[in-house]
C-alpha cells in the first residue's frame, strides 16, 4: 500500500478525529449511563391499612400524581427526580386506600451498546493511525535498500 504525500495527512487527521469521535460517544454514554437511573417504580400491595405511614394523593405533586396514575392503571413508570422518594419509601392513601410500591430493574437501557460502539470505533481509529505509521516507515526503509 503505497501511501502519497497527500493522502498520508487526511489518513492521520481522519483516524485522530475518529478516535476523538471514538472517545467522545463512550464518554456521553458512559456519562448518561451514571446520570440516570434504569429502575421503574410498581404498584406493590393495595390495602386497607399499614404499618406504614401513608402520604395523602393530594399531598402529591402534580408529576407524582401522574406517575401514581399510571401505577394505578398497572403499568410500571420511570424513576426520575422525587418520584424515587416518594414512591420507595412510603405509601399513598388514595381512596381510602393505601398503595405501596416496589422497584424494578429497567433492563433495555442499550447503554453498554454505545459505550462498545465507541470503544471500537477508538480502537479501530487508534489501529489505522499506527497501521500507517508502520507501512509507510516499512516503505521508507524498502526504497533505501533497493
Amino acid at each position: 500500500m503505497d501511501l502519497r504525500s497527500w493522502l498520508r495527512p487526511a489518513v492521520y487527521v481522519s483516524a485522530i478525529g475518529l478516535f476523538v469521535l471514538g472517545l467522545a460517544i463512550t464518554g456521553s454514554a458512559a456519562y448518561g449511563e451514571a446520570q440516570s437511573t434504569p429502575y421503574m417504580v410498581q404498584m406493590d400491595q393495595v390495602e386497607s391499612s399499614t404499618t406504614d405511614s401513608p402520604v395523602p394523593y393530594a399531598d402529591l405533586s402534580s408529576a407524582e400524581k401522574s406517575v401514581f396514575d399510571r401505577l394505578n392503571t398497572g403499568q410500571a413508570a420511570p424513576v426520575e427526580g422525587t418520584t424515587l422518594t416518594t414512591f420507595a419509601n412510603n405509601a399513598v392513601r388514595y381512596q381510602g386506600d393505601i398503595y405501596t410500591f416496589q422497584m424494578v430493574h429497567d433492563p433495555t437501557t442499550l447503554t453498554p451498546l454505545v459505550i462498545g460502539f465507541g470503544i471500537a470505533i477508538a480502537v479501530a481509529s487508534g489501529a489505522l493511525f499506527f497501521l500507517t505509521q508502520f507501512i509507510e516507515r516499512r516503505r521508507m526503509l524498502s526504497t533505501e535498500i533497493s
